[in-house]
Order: structure tokens, then C-alpha cells, then sequence
């Protein structure tokens, strides 16, 4: 193993060194978006060259042809090109061919005529199907992206047309998981900046507990969905990756301007709301925006720009159940906070793109973005209105891209500053904040947040052109700098939070515990960031590729490594034999350095012609990700005073083993718990402790499949196996084996949480078939199955039912079904019908223990409901959509679109919720509903 290190670090310090080098001669454009055309010129002659020229702009790219006839344009940015290929005056063929983003096309040029009748010769090939790739990829082009049904025109829903790939229905969590892992387990690169969100979940800055959308649809050219075997150039992603690509001004001057409406008569009421008799909420949705693009100088320098609105008054549905056990007196009636409440959202996007080629070596692009929400978060089904956050998100990114094509070598260089915010506070503070537990939550709001995230990305990619070596290889490589400054303040009980309990005698007529922190914690976190890696794409013959890559990755503080335990912790550390490995002087904690990650993939086509009609693809990688400070992080919070878990009985006996106050009616105030701070009697808060060998979570990922062409059609199958490991979870540290807590705690300390890890596994089969839609056959249509088969080993954030989160056994997470189906048919009057329907078979939830230790027995899941549709009693989740569209053209360039769009047409209950008490006569049945209710909406576009 040591050897292997060793042999793997001079590897990448040899990539490092070559890329640095070749930087001295000029960079460029990103690696994740980019794509290549390879192919052979029949009857080349010496001196041959291939060009192709992008026709929407006349940015032009030359590579000679080699002995044996053959031709690799590397590093081209998606869009349509002209090939064409001419030795010594003479053309020796052409095409016009459509390269999506991340494809490998491969494409043969015959012999043709002189090269001054090169534009008469030329023969226009359709957009091919990427045949010839290990990875387990989609492409989402845009004409998809503007033609299916969509509500509310975030690009990230198309992720679900990618086998493999969960889009969250949540209306106010707008996510993408993979393999069963959470949504901080993926990764999206824009024009190959990367928007990992490092602080918060979501895996993407700003989709924290998010309805907006991560950047404009209407600036994005289309992207591409990578599940599996993805490449050594891709960071920070243990599941699932997208990489897309904005749109850039032409040689022509091009625009938009549309509008979305939809209101509340336009929204069916939802079968909850219906049952409990409440009126249909005030709602209404517009989104509206404009683009425009166009040369400054032709051929040389172009621009592309983009604004978009998003006013929403969106509604959430409230519905508590008052307790049924009769044995408990004094709770409020919860039913008094029902109702349907308005949830406002409003979202700015702009995005600004220049374009230049001032010669055939060289291509620069410079762009920035900006997103700038509000909204209202923080409302849930048993969560009162009152307890709402007011939240805003802010998202900048300035990005400059170079490219520059040398003797031997194409070089890539990206410059990249980022910048986040996330700040939600209580909308309303006036009022405590009483959490009911099992009931819920009402009074008012208690969390203060205020987080930021700025970072600086160097990356600089190197692709050499073709070696001739045993085959024709294609070898890259690269190194990537980041610096990050994670600055977050946050005070989740700014106002006093009290927790009441069925668990304890008090029930819910006085509170346990009162939460309390009269001022804010605060970290600031300077954190870098490198990666390096290599990668090998070997043609071994003219049938058989192997994708050969190594990347290592490394982070100089990703666990607060300067953290120092206080020392009135390390009483109770020693009372509760905690080991030593969780105690910090600020020196123990170590940054990771062994983050390498092979990656193996081939394709091999069966048939002899290599036609491509049959292909067999499979790779096998390692793939690490990182852990959301706002984890660990907990640690440095909870011991920054003063933080205070005050609490309580009738008599002042223990709580949990915690020592507990006398209740008495005026602690029900901060001025009263003020009154307990100051006489000593309020305790010192939670402990929470970070091992010092705590490590970045990774995944193992395998697969094996066919893709197999027939006629017009395309189908593949796919068998998928992923093993996630060491992902972060807390953990309890004063209970013994029994399930009994270890109190009282020196110092008047309250729980103690240990950080850990926990493991996911999935397996599965994903299923496509498709026929792309052509202006020629008038129809389209896609199909993804996916069956999958995943557990977790321990709970979320937090693993507290039993003492590790090894004792779980694996939970069932995720749907077992999920299939989408998307169709295009043009109709008569020059009209297009599209449709999207989306099936699976539901989330199973977690049956409810009664709060006693279980001896590590599982007690099992359940699968909600099932429902009919195409198959009979098998799914849980039904959705079908539908979208309209007529076009009006005015002159040669100008047309108006007018289109409406229909939601859940057959008005399905997709019900959530779920009661999880098996103890309950409604167990299982949902409380609140996910997806839309049958809806519809009207847009229009105009475009020149």
C-alpha cells in the first residue's frame, strides 16, 4: 500500500509540474463542460488538417491529421459545428454535426470536392447519440428543457429524465440524490465553475430549504446528468453529478422575452385542506424575463444576457391533531393554528456572458451571475405559522475562462469567485417558541442564522494531443486550487425554545427543558483546497475504450482542526471514559491525505463493424465527498457561552438524569430564565465532541451494462452497485448500553454527543429506452426505469436510538420504483403536445419506537400506501403533466409562442406525513400531501 502511494503521489506531482508548465504558455475554458469529436479522413494525405468551425459563431479549431488517417478535436465547447477536413487545397470531406456537452462523437469524413466548393458538399448529419463512453451519463438538451411541462423553471427538475437520479417533489426543497444518499452527497458545475455548497445541505449553494432556482433556465444551453463512472476530472461528488453549460451571443442578434402566470382558481384545492374544511388559500405565481445576445464583432467577440423574476404567494398548509391520550391534561388545543397560510417567495436571477476568439489558438469567456431571494421558511404541516423565518439568499459568482491551443497540447484554464449567503431569523419573537413533541411546534420563531461562504477557484487542465502507444490515447491533466472563507453566526434559540414530552410525568402540561442562548456562536474558517489528477481515455482498438484515472484531493481544514476542548469538558469526558481522540488542543486534528481515487471504465462495441448498434459498458471508482461544516461545526457552537438546556420538573428531580429546577410559571419567559442564569442554577449546555481522526465520506461505485441501437431507437440497461461509507452523524456519549443516560454531568452539563459515521449501500438495474425527437418524424419519446434497493445504516444528522449507528442494521431508504416517461408529438396548426409523467413507488417510513432502548432490534419500516395506475396496486406516487404550445412566426426570424401548461391532470393524492406510531390507530395513514394538486398554467414567449 505504501508503494502504491508513493508510485500514485509522484504520478500526480508529475501532472502538477506538466500543467504548471504548460500554463506559461497561456490557459483556459473548464474541463467539465467541454467535448470532443474524434474520427477518421479516409484518403488523408500528408499535410491534412481537420477544422471545425462553430457555425453559430465562426469560432474555428484546427487539428492535423495523423499518418493513419485519423483526427481528435479535443476540448470544444457544445454546439453545432462544421467539419471538414482538406489537404494541399483539395476537400476530403465534410459534416455538420450537434456535440452536447461532456460527449465523445465519433465522426468519419469521406472524400469530397475542392475546397472552394466546401459549403455545397457539405451533407447535415443528425445530433448523434453518445454511444462510446463508460460513464452512465444523460444529456438534457434544450429542446427539452423548453418543451416539456414544467412549473416552476428550475433546470435542476430535468435531472429526472437521468436513470438513477431522485428530483425532490418537496415544495419548498428543491434537491437531487442519488443511490439513496442525501442531496450534499451531489455536485453542480456551471460553465465548470464548481458550486459545492460547503457549509449548509442541499450539496448546492443556496438550495438549503430552497423553492428558488439555482440559475436561470433560460441562460442555460443544456446539461448533462452523470450517475456513475465519471471521470477523474470531477470533484466532490459521492453520488451524482450535473454539468452545464450557459448559452453565448451569436453572429446574429438574438432574444427573448416571456412570461408564466398561474393563479389561485387556476390550483385545485388539496384533498387534506379538503377533508379538515379549509378554504382555498390566496395564491398566485408569475415569473417573467428576458434575454438578449448578439456580436459586438462578428466572428471575434460576442455577448449574452439574462434577467428573470419570480414573485410567488405561495401557501402552506398547517394540520395539528390534538393528543388522543387521555391520560395527560392542560395541552392547548393545536387545532386553533390550522390553516392555509401564505408563504411569499420572490427571486431575482441575472446572468452576464462576453465571448472572444481573437485568433484560432485562443478563446476567453467571462461571465458573472447573480441570484437574490426571499422568502418565508420554516411553516410545516404541524409547524404554526407564528414559528415562520424569514429567510434571504444571496448567490454571486464571477467567472473567467481561457483557452489556449499549443503545439501538442490544449490548454484550460478557469478563474472562479463565488459568494454565499444564507441568513433566516424569526419573522415573529415577541412569543416563546413551545415545541410539543409528537404534536409540534408553535409560539413563535427561535433560529438566528447568518452564513457566509466566499471562495477563489484556480483550475488549470492540460490535454495532450494523441499518443500512439499500443492504441491512439487521450491523456489529461490537471490541478485545481480553491480557497474558502466559511464565516457563520448562529443562534437557534435567540428566543427561549420549550420542549414538552409525553415521555415524562409533566407531559405536556409544563415544559422539561428550555433552550436558551442569549447571543449568538460565531467561526471563522479559512479552508484550502487542492486537487490534481490524470486521466487516460485509451482506444486499444478501434472497438475497445478504457478510461484509465487517478485523482487525489485534499482540504487543509475541514473539521475546525484549530479547536481547543475547554477545559471544564474534560471532567465529564473522563466520568464518561470518552477516549482521548475527542479531545482537541489544536494541534491533533490532521487534514486528510490520502484522498486518492482510482477510476476505471470501458466500452466495448460487440459488433465487428464497430457500428456502435451494440455496446457493453462498466467501470468501477472511488469517489470522495466532504461533509457540511454547518456538522461539525456543532462542536465550537455548544461550547461557546452562554448556551443553557435548563431543566425541569414538579419536584426538581432528575430529568433524564439531568439535574433539573423546580418549575414555576415565570421561567416561562427569557426574563425568567434570565432569573436562573443569574442565580447559577441554569447548567452549561450541551457537549458536543468532534473526533480528531474524523474523515471525509466517500463512495465505492460499480456497474455494468448494454446500450444496444435499434433503428431510431436507443435502449440500455444498466446494473448499478454503490457503497457509501463515513458519513457524518452524532451520536449519544453519556448513555450506557442499557439505553440509560449517565447523570448528573460535573460542571452542570447537560447531553453529550459524540460525532460519527454512518454507511449507505444501494443496488439497482436502471432501464432506458428512447427515440430523440426529430423535426422529420414529428414525435419523441424517453423512458427511465429505475430499481433500486438502498439502505443507511444509522439515522440523519442525528443517531440517537441506539448507541451507534452500526446498531441499525440498514434502514430502507428511498422509493424501490421510480420511472419517468417523456413524449413530444407535433400536432396539426403547427402545435406541440408534450407529456412527462412521473411514478414511483414511495419513501418507506421508519416505524416509531416508544422511546425505549432497543437492544439494537430493529423494528422494521413500512411502505405507504399503493395506488393504481398502468400497474395495478403499485405505486405511491403518481404525477401526469401535460404542456400545449402554438407558435406564430412574424417575417423570417420573429415568432410568438403561446402555451399552457396542465399538473397532475387525473388530480392524484400523493400523500406524506406519515404517521410513524404503530402504537396509533392512524398508523400510516399521510397528513399533508407532496407534488402538485391539479393545476394549470399560461405563458407566452416571444423570440427574434
Amino acid at each position: 500500500m505504501k508503494r502504491l502511494h508513493r508510485s500514485a503521489r509522484k504520478l500526480l506531482i508529475t501532472a502538477v509540474a506538466a500543467a504548471l508548465a504548460t500554463f506559461a504558455a497561456g490557459g483556459a475554458l473548464a474541463q467539465n463542460v467541454n467535448a470532443t469529436i474524434r474520427g477518421k479522413v479516409e484518403s488523408a494525405t500528408t499535410g491534412a488538417e481537420v477544422v471545425a468551425r462553430e457555425t453559430s459563431t465562426g469560432y474555428t479549431t484546427r487539428v492535423a491529421v495523423g499518418a493513419d488517417g485519423r483526427y481528435v478535436l479535443t476540448s470544444l465547447r457544445p454546439g453545432t459545428y462544421e467539419i471538414s477536413a482538406s489537404a494541399g487545397g483539395t476537400s476530403l470531406g465534410s459534416s455538420v454535426v450537434t456535440v452536447l456537452v461532456g460527449q465523445q462523437l465519433t465522426i468519419d469524413l469521406g472524400a469530397g470536392k475542392p475546397t472552394t466548393e466546401l459549403e455545397t458538399v457539405n451533407v447535415t448529419a443528425a445530433a448523434p447519440i453518445e454511444l462510446r463512453t463508460s460513464e452512465v451519463a444523460t444529456n438534457i438538451t434544450q429542446q427539452q428543457m423548453r418543451t416539456l411541462p414544467q412549473s416552476d423553471r428550475n433546470f435542476l427538475a430535468f435531472a429526472a429524465l437521468a436513470p438513477g437520479v431522485v428530483v425532490s417533489n418537496e415544495k419548498y426543497n428543491k434537491t437531487i440524490s442519488a443511490a439513496g444518499q442525501p442531496a450534499n452527497q451531489t455536485n453542480v458545475f456551471i460553465d465548470g465553475a464548481n458550486l459545492k455548497n460547503n457549509i449548509l445541505q442541499g450539496g448546492l449553494v443556496g438550495q438549503d430549504s430552497s423553492r428558488g432556482n439555482p440559475f436561470s433556465q433560460e441562460a442555460v444551453q443544456e446539461f448533462r446528468v452523470l450517475t456513475q463512472n465519471y471521470k477523474a476530472e470531477y470533484e466532490q461528488a459521492g453520488t451524482a453529478i450535473i454539468t452545464a453549460v450557459t448559452k453565448s451571443g451569436t453572429n446574429e442578434f438574438h432574444g427573448t422575452a416571456y412570461g408564466y402566470y398561474q393563479n389561485k382558481d387556476m390550483v385545485a384545492l388539496d384533498k387534506i385542506s379538503e377533508d379538515n374544511g379549509l378554504e382555498k388559500p390566496e395564491y398566485s405565481r408569475k415569473q417573467y424575463g428576458a434575454t438578449l445576445g448578439g456580436p459586438i464583432v462578428k466572428d471575434v467577440l460576442h455577448f449574452f444576457v439574462s434577467y428573470e423574476v419570480k414573485e410567488e404567494t405561495g401557501n402552506q398548509t398547517v394540520l395539528f391533531r390534538n393528543p388522543t391520550n387521555p391520560a395527560y391534561t392542560g395541552t392547548p388545543d393545536f387545532t386553533q393554528f390550522n390553516g392555509n397560510f401564505n408563504i411569499p417567495f420572490e427571486q431575482k436571477v441575472g446572468f452576464g456572458k462576453l465571448s472572444w476568439q481573437p485568433n484560432d489558438d485562443n478563446s476567453v469567456d467571462l461571465s458573472f451571475s447573480r441570484r437574490k431571494d426571499t422568502e418565508v421558511i420554516g411553516v410545516t404541516n404541524t409547524t404554526a405559522y407564528t414559528a415562520r423565518q424569514d429567510r434571504d439568499n444571496k448567490v454571486d459568482d464571477t467567472l473567467l475562462k481561457w483557452q489556449y491551443r499549443g503545439n501538442g497540447f490544449v490548454n484550460d484554464m478557469l478563474i472562479d469567485h463565488g459568494y454565499y449567503q444564507y441568513s433566516p431569523r424569526p419573522a415573529q419573537s415577541d412569543i416563546v417558541s413551545s415545541d410539543y413533541e409528537g404534536a409540534g411546534v408553535i409560539g413563535g420563531g427561535s433560529s438566528l442564522q447568518d452564513k457566509e461562504q466566499k471562495s477563489t477557484t484556480f483550475r488549470n487542465d492540460v490535454t495532450l494531443d494523441p499518443l500512439d502507444w499500443h492504441g491512439e490515447h487521450v491523456v489529461k491533466f490537471g490541478v485545481k486550487f480553491a480557497k474558502y472563507n466559511l464565516r457563520l453566526l448562529e443562534n437557534n434559540t435567540s428566543n427561549p425554545r420549550y420542549s414538552y414530552s409525553f415521555r415524562f410525568p409533566t407531559g405536556y402540561e409544563i415544559p422539561y427543558r428550555a433552550s436558551y442562548s442569549p447571543s449568538g456562536k460565531f467561526a471563522d474558517i479559512d479552508n484550502k483546497q487542492t486537487g490534481l489528477f490524470i486521466q487516460d481515455d485509451w482506444d486499444v482498438t478501434q472497438r475497445l475504450q478504457v478510461n484509465l484515472g487517478l485523482r487525489w484531493d485534499y482540504e487543509s481544514d475541514a473539521y475546525n482542526n484549530g479547536y481547543v476542548t475547554p477545559q471544564a469538558q474534560l471532567a465529564v469526558i473522563d466520568l464518561l471514559g470518552i477516549s482521548h481522540d475527542y479531545v482537541s488542543t489544536g494541534s491533533e486534528r490532521k487534514a486528510f491525505k490520502n484522498a486518492y481515487q482510482p477510476r476505471l471504465g470501458f466500452s466495448w462495441d460487440v459488433s465487428k463493424d464497430a457500428d456502435q448498434s451494440t455496446t457493453i459498458t462498466g467501470g468501477a471508482g472511488r469517489y470522495y465527498d466532504r461533509t457540511p461544516l454547518d456538522n461539525p461545526i456543532q462542536e465550537s457552537f455548544h461550547s461557546q457561552y452562554p448556551y443553557y438546556n435548563i431543566y425541569f420538573s414538579r419536584d426538581g428531580s432528575p430529568v433524564d438524569g439531568n439535574p433539573s429546577v423546580a418549575w414555576d410559571p415565570r421561567y416561562l419567559t427569557a426574563a425568567g430564565l434570565q432569573e436562573l442564569i443569574q442565580s447559577g442554577n441554569a447548567g452549561s449546555g450541551e457537549i458536543n465532541l468532534l473526533n480528531n481522526k474524523q474523515k471525509p465520506p466517500y463512495s465505492d461505485a460499480f456497474s455494468l451494462g448494454v446500450k444496444q441501437v435499434l433503428g431510431d431507437w436507443i435502449t440500455s440497461v444498466t446494473l448499478s452497485r454503490v457503497l457509501g461509507y463515513r458519513q457524518f452523524t452524532w451520536i449519544w456519549g453519556n448513555r450506557r448500553e442499557n439505553g440509560d443516560f449517565i447523570a448528573p454531568l460535573p460542571n452542570g452539563y447537560g447531553p453529550v454527543l459524540l460525532s460519527s459515521t454512518k454507511k449507505y449501500s444501494s443496488k439497482g438495474v436502471f432501464w432506458t429506452l428512447e427515440k430523440p425527437y426529430t423535426d422529420e418524424s414529428g414525435w419523441g419519446f424517453g423512458l427511465n426505469w429505475t430499481f433500486q434497493l438502498a439502505k443507511k445504516q444509522g439515522g440523519d444528522a442525528y443517531s440517537l436510538d441506539y448507541s451507534t449507528p452500526a446498531m441499525y442494521l440498514g434502514n430502507n431508504v428511498g422509493a424501490k420504483h421510480n420511472v419517468v416517461i417523456n413524449g413530444t408529438v407535433k400536432m396539426p396548426w403547427d402545435m406541440r403536445l408534450t407529456g412527462l409523467i412521473t411514478l414511483n413507488s414511495g419513501d418507506p417510513y421508519p416505524l416509531a419506537t416508544d422511546y425505549r432502548y432497543n437492544g439494537g432490534i430493529i423494528l422494521g419500516g413500512s411502505y405507504p400506501k399503493r395506488y393504481d395506475f398502468i400497474l395495478p396496486n403499485f405505486w405511491a406516487y403518481r404525477q401526469v403533466d401535460l404542456a400545449l404550445s402554438k407558435e406564430f412566426r412574424f417575417g423570417k426570424e420573429q415568432a410568438l409562442e403561446v402555451r399552457a401548461d396542465a399538473f397532475n391532470i387525473f388530480n392524484f393524492t400523493n400523500y406524506d406525513c406519515y404517521n410513524q406510531n404503530f402504537n396509533e390507530p392512524t398508523y400510516g395513514k399521510g397528513f399533508c400531501t407532496k407534488g402538485p394538486t391539479r393545476s394549470f398554467q399560461v405563458s407566452a414567449r416571444y423570440r427574434f
